[in-house]
Formats: structure tokens, sequence, C-alpha cells
């Protein structure tokens, strides 16, 4: 009866810590989402449908490839990083725009390496109302960079928003 119940639980131990095909290509963890610098601060953002010439970006852009059809953009607060860098940078927010009818999400991040930050912020709280003037300049370059009425600000969501959508864009389900 020892043996069946100590196979029985081995068994068991095995199943559960066995890895699925299913699971996400990006942990969320300590070290935050490693994402690949697109477009510096500086550089144009060089966008189909853009208004040409437009203000070279106050901040740095960022993507992280899902899969074949899924890419995340993140908006990096930070010193320049230059186009290909790869770093880990932790969501604070989002920022949901309507473009030309397309609804889209903007991960609002900060870099984790300490000589990268700018300025601290762990939540969106924090940056809203201690940056607001960065959270203004954020969204006025977004809702004119493709002319009048174009783009329009559809909300600012917290840093809980941000991890939900990014973990279920992965396929992983949110714990809590």
């Amino acid at each position: 009866m020892r043996i069946l119940l100590v196979v029985l639980c081995v068994g068991l131990l095995w199943i559960s810590c066995k890895e699925t095909e299913n699971q996400s290509v990006i942990e969320i963890s300590e070290d935050g989402i490693e994402v690949e610098v697109s477009y510096g601060a500086g550089d144009s953002y060089d966008v189909k449908d853009a208004v040409k010439p437009y203000l070279p970006l106050p901040f740095n852009i960022a993507h992280k490839q899902i899969d074949q059809n899924t890419s995340l953009d993140f908006i990096i607060l930070s010193d320049r990083i230059y186009k290909g860098q790869n770093l880990n940078v932790t969501p604070i927010g989002a920022m949901r725009l309507s473009d030309d009818g397309i609804k889209k999400d903007f991960y609002i991040a900060i870099p984790n390496s300490e000589n990268r930050q700018t300025f601290k912020a762990s939540e969106f709280s924090d940056f809203a109302v201690e940056h607001a003037s960065i959270k203004w300049m954020i969204e006025q370059y977004f809702t004119n960079y493709k002319g009048f009425a174009r783009v329009k600000l559809l909300s600012w969501e917290d840093e809980q928003y941000a991890l939900r959508k990014i973990k279920a864009s992965q396929g992983q389900k949110p714990k809590g």
C-alpha cells in the first residue's frame, strides 16, 4: 500500500511539473520584459500615413514580438536608447488609442536598469501624478502625429491593466 501511495505521489509530482507546449514565451519576472528598441528618443517615427516631417520622438519606442502576427508596443521612458538594443522593462501603465478606427495599446514602461532610469515610478499613479507633464507630452505626440483627429485617445490604464493585457497576448491566464 505504501509503495502504491509513493508511486502515485511521484506520478502526480511529475505531471504537475511537466511543461506544456502552450506555455508563454515571455515570463514577466523581477527582470521585467525583454523588448527590442524600434525607435530611440530623437528618431523620426516612421509610420505609414504619418505627417511628414513630424517632430522627433521625445521617448523611446520598443516592441516585443509574440508570434508572427502579434507584436506589443512599448513607450520606454528613459534617456536615448539606440535602435536594435534589447533591454528589460517594467510596464507601469498603458495608453489606449484609436488609430484611424483601429484600437491599439502602447504600454508605458520604465527600464529595470537603474542607470537607464530618468525618474522613479513603480506604478501608474506615480507616473500620472508626479510626472503629469510627461504623460501629457506622450498623449499630445500620439494624438497629433498623423494630423488632426486621425488618432484619438481612448483611455489611460494602470499597471494591472497592462500586465493583464500583456499576459493575455501570450496566452497566459492572469493570476488573481
